[in-house]
């Protein structure tokens, strides 16, 4: 018979004479527990189908009820493991939280565990080429919602005599990005210069240093890849694009590299937490510290798979990182 359907049949029949009240002796050893009544034992720590059914939502049946079951139940060993071993590394952390109400208490345990192991663990350092790495296998995640520019805009006087000298040095920054010459000419000519080109900027940003009219669209000037000009009452503003990303498609780097930064600082927080939890079910099973009394829910929950799992998903993890490497180097 399917496993699920044993631990299902297994849940209904105990529901159906079984009173929803939690297991007031939960910390009773595996010896003193009814043998008929235990699901699980983590060092002398036992959880009952009582207390399982007592939690289970009410109305809940069938695959519901059993992926509920298993999370609870994989959710209390875990708590039990964590709870032990931060009493061997965090003695002084429980006793300073010793007022609390339990639930609570145990919750800010845990989590001080998990921070003693990402403090232990974690490296600060988040290189360009993990960003760039990060970059190219997600771009996809990365799709601007408006358009983006860099450039930059010369103001100047309606009788102004230098127009070639300008479009010069305007093309000139435009291939190179580089406003040197742009600069030159302007502080000798005692021009105006909004340089927009050191990092992204919205078009609708950039389109308030100009003279525009709030009704018009201006989209088709993104398309042009000279010296622009736009008049005003007293001046003409000179305008060029260095860059630009349009709507739809994917972000520059530069925009979202923080963000990339955070993502992969997380990540190795949750990767970290994840590694010593697993260590803890490892040992745990190891030392036959978690004992199961319903051989169908120690099939059902499959800790030695599971760990096995993930076991190979870290070794895929290394060897992904090194083809990274590998092509970020070919890249350089």
């Amino acid at each position: 018979m399917n496993m699920k359907k044993l631990l299902y049949i297994s849940l209904v029949t105990i529901a159906s004479v079984a009173c929803n009240t939690a297991n007031e002796n939960n910390e009773a050893s595996a010896e003193g527990a009814v043998a008929d009544n235990t699901l699980v034992v983590v060092d002398g720590v036992a959880l009952t189908r009582d207390e399982l059914l007592h939690h289970m939502p009410n109305g809940w049946s069938g695959e519901d009820s059993v992926t509920f079951a298993k999370m609870y139940i994989d959710n209390w060993v875990l708590k039990q493991l964590k709870i032990s071993r931060a009493n061997d590394v965090l003695p002084t952390y429980e006793e300073s939280i010793e007022g609390l109400v339990e639930d609570y208490r145990q919750s800010l345990i845990m989590r001080q565990l998990d921070q003693y192991y990402i403090d232990n663990d974690i490296d600060h350092n988040v290189t360009d080429q993990q960003v760039s790495a990060y970059y190219k296998r997600n771009k996809s995640q990365f799709i601007l919602g408006h358009d983006v520019v860099k450039g930059a805009i010369v103001k100047v006087p309606k009788n102004f005599k230098n127009i070639t000298t300008l479009n010069k040095a305007l093309a000139e920054a435009r291939e190179s990005g580089s406003l040197l010459e742009l600069m030159a000419l302007a502080e000798k000519l005692s021009l105006e210069v909004v340089d927009l080109t050191m990092q992204w900027n919205t078009y609708s940003d950039f389109l308030g240093y100009l003279p525009t009219v709030r009704t018009r669209n201006y989209d088709h000037l993104l398309s042009v890849t000279s010296a622009q000009n736009m008049p005003s009452d007293d001046a003409i503003f000179y305008f060029i694009f260095t860059d630009v990303a349009r709507k739809g498609n994917v972000s520059p780097l530069e925009l979202v590299e923080e963000d990339i930064k955070r993502k992969l600082y997380a990540d190795r927080h949750s990767a970290i937490v994840a590694s010593y939890e697993n260590d803890l079910r490892r040992e745990a099973i190891d030392n036959e510290r978690i004992i199961f009394h319903d051989d169908d829910l120690e099939q059902l929950m499959n800790y030695s798979a599971r760990l096995a799992v993930d076991n190979k998903a870290e070794t895929q993890i290394d060897v992904e990182t090194i083809v990274e490497c590998e092509d970020e180097e070919e890249d350089i």
